[in-house]
């Protein structure tokens, strides 16, 4: 986390209910005298203990908003998140439309609300809109020699051509994930996926983008992808020109239950 945040309790609130405590995960809270309190600063300010505080009595310092109450209406139905996840496609063929700045920012926020390992928070955003060809074409142009190494080990990639779009599709945005955990960038990159889809887009991985951004470090200086840091995944978003009418099959899941 880049803040300082100080975890605090109003004692004149606090009920002694002990839940905080309890769900503590760093053992952090304790009760004395039957109020809970902060026994040390150096945790991982998950918000738990403010999360579950049926009385407000805990508070974190240092962020821009303040927590919401949760509700109902908070919660999706299990069908219609599997249904979701069922009907999503890669989207290739966009229409001309912009995105607007409203739904790239909520895109953001499923990415940013998106857990990560001891609460690091290390998951940023670069995101590409007006000047996406500054960025499309010079990868094109090392991406294409590249092309001639893939084909000799990879012959179903010999048919593609590579035109001055194949990286982006004229997409209207594209957002690259950055971090120095992998899993914690790839995790917000599949929220912000679900997001984009229920706001009406599409999108897609560009996988070859993402490689491209590993072996040049000019790219690497304009994505602001800083020492330890690397592009993790490239979402590349649009209204979408093609409409699928089903979904896609898939083999039987493998399991082991033991």
């Amino acid at each position: 986390m880049k803040r300082e945040h100080i975890v605090s309790v109003n004692t004149s609130l606090c009920i002694g209910c002990e839940l905080c405590v309890k769900d503590c995960p760093t053992a952090t809270m304790q009760m004395e005298g039957g109020k809970a309190v902060v026994t040390t600063q150096d945790c991982i300010k998950c918000g738990h203990c403010q999360a579950i505080c049926p009385e407000g009595a805990v508070s974190l310092s240092g962020f821009d908003e303040a927590p919401e109450r949760i509700t109902p209406e908070m919660r999706v139905s299990a069908a219609a998140l599997l249904g979701q996840l069922k009907s999503r496609r890669s989207v290739r063929r966009f229409t001309e439309c912009e995105i607007e700045p409203e739904l790239i920012a909520q895109i953001i926020e499923a990415g940013r609300y998106t857990p990560t390992g001891t609460n690091k928070q290390g998951v940023s955003y670069t995101v590409l809109q007006k000047n996406i060809a500054a960025y499309e074409a010079p990868s094109i142009r090392l991406f294409r020699r590249l092309k001639r190494v893939i084909d000799v080990f990879y012959s179903g990639f010999r048919a593609i051509e590579i035109d001055e779009h194949f990286l982006f599709k004229n997409a209207s945005a594209v957002i690259v994930i950055k971090g120095a955990d992998e899993v914690d960038a790839a995790l917000a990159a599949s929220s912000m996926e679900l997001m984009a889809q229920s706001l009406g887009l599409g999108v897609f991985y560009s996988g070859f983008f993402t490689m491209i951004t590993r072996i040049s470090g000019k790219l690497r200086n304009k994505l602001g992808i800083r020492r330890g840091e690397k592009a993790v995944t490239t979402l590349v978003l649009g209204y979408p020109a093609v409409r699928y009418q089903r979904t896609a099959q898939r083999e039987t899941a493998e399991i082991l239950f033991d």
